[in-house]
């Protein structure tokens, strides 16, 4: 967690926070991070919490038949072969090693 852009910990974590604007930034590896905007008056009483849900998950999702699950980029699909990256590395399998893909929506890519 960072607030106003200084590391603040991990979560779940009690902090103290001056009266004014913040930026409460959230992120987990393997999920999309998030932003929560917070102002405190000098009214405010002290104590309260915030509840904060990161998006999805940034990776596709590759299910294959022996069970295991792998996150990554799916490169490529064809009749016969599935081409994932996981971490870096190239991975590929035949269509029959594959039980499920989920796909996660990415923005077009910008030229």
């Amino acid at each position: 967690m960072k607030i106003d852009g200084a590391s603040a910990g991990t979560t779940p974590k009690i902090v103290q926070v001056v009266p004014g604007k913040h930026a409460l930034t959230f992120s987990k590896e393997g999920f999309n991070s998030g932003t929560f905007p917070l102002e405190i008056t000098a009214d405010d009483v002290s104590g309260g919490s915030i509840s904060y849900e990161l998006g999805t998950s940034v990776h596709d999702t590759v299910e294959l038949r022996d069970g295991s699950v792998l996150s990554g980029d799916v490169q490529s699909v064809s009749g016969t072969e599935v081409v994932v990256r996981v971490g870096g590395v190239v991975q590929r399998f035949t269509r029959n090693q594959v039980k499920r893909i989920l796909l996660i929506e990415r923005e077009p890519p910008t030229e």
